[in-house]
């Protein structure tokens, strides 16, 4: 059964993790919510509670922090769970009953939700101690009257000019530790993709919420933020950040009538 849901709004979890309340429905992405993740630690808890339940969970890749099966296992088994092909066996052996192998340039239609798989640029190994590999993907979920591209774990790539209009962009600048390995976006490059996918909004994710256990704070994890601001004020588009921290919720539209900014009409509730 569908969640009865009709206001748009995304609400950043944390890393990857983003819940989307999109055309009547409520889409998780990448749900990695423990306090404790491999050797990571989280920095901003989320309480389960607060949380919508979701109709869809969206994966991009099978990484440890993106496809976190002791995060899966918080959400009922009903769940519907678009996976890219190849972890689908993984999935199903949690008890989840609806799960949708996927791959770059199909669609699957739930509700009157299209989600379309797209191309990502990233490593498809699920990590050295594990045979599951995957082709990691994104995704561009369009409603009626709005559409999101979920990047997942990605970096830059010519094609992504080609999903326009875009009104919300999830886009991962950094990731856990302080340095950044290839197949990611980092501020820059994260700018540069914002310019190529010209949506109305863009929100960072995938920095921030996680780093190695035994670092108290550490100094450069709010760092890549303020660079990305720097990076889009460079570019020219600078009015389109949505800055958010974990937990915190854009809504589209505010109360008498449209905006004459198309980007004024998200904003913190």
């Amino acid at each position: 059964m569908l969640s009865p849901v009709s206001a748009t709004s995304v609400r950043w979890l944390g890393h990857s993790c983003v819940q989307l309340k999109i055309g009547g429905l409520v889409v998780l992405t990448d749900p990695a919510l423990t306090p404790r993740l491999g050797h990571l630690r989280r920095h901003h808890p989320i309480e389960p509670a607060t949380m919508a339940t979701p109709d869809v969970i969206l994966i991009s890749h099978v990484h440890i922090d993106h496809l976190h099966l002791p995060s899966l296992r918080m959400f009922d088994r009903d769940v519907a769970v678009v996976v890219p092909a190849g972890a689908e066996d993984l999935v199903r052996r949690c008890g989840f009953r609806d799960v949708r192998p996927t791959r770059a340039g199909q669609t699957h239609e739930i509700g009157t939700v299209t989600v379309e798989t797209v191309r990502a640029v990233h490593d498809r190994r699920r990590g050295p101690h594990s045979r599951v590999a995957a082709d990691p993907v994104g995704f561009v979920l369009r409603a009626p009257d709005v559409a999101v591209y979920a990047a997942g774990d990605t970096d830059l790539f010519d094609e992504m000019g080609t999903w326009a209009p875009i009104d919300v962009a999830l886009l991962p600048i950094w990731g856990w530790g302080s340095t950044l390995g290839d197949g990611h976006l980092d501020p820059r490059t994260a700018a540069h993709a914002t310019t190529l996918i010209e949506p109305t909004v863009v929100v960072p994710v995938h920095w921030g919420t996680y780093s190695p256990i035994g670092l108290r704070r550490p100094s450069w994890l709010d760092v890549p933020a303020e660079r990305f601001r720097v990076e889009l004020d460079a570019v020219g588009a600078g009015g389109s950040l949505r800055l958010l921290t974990p937990g915190g919720s854009l809504v589209r539209g505010a109360p008498g009538g449209a905006e004459p900014d198309a980007a004024a009409t998200w904003s913190e509730p």
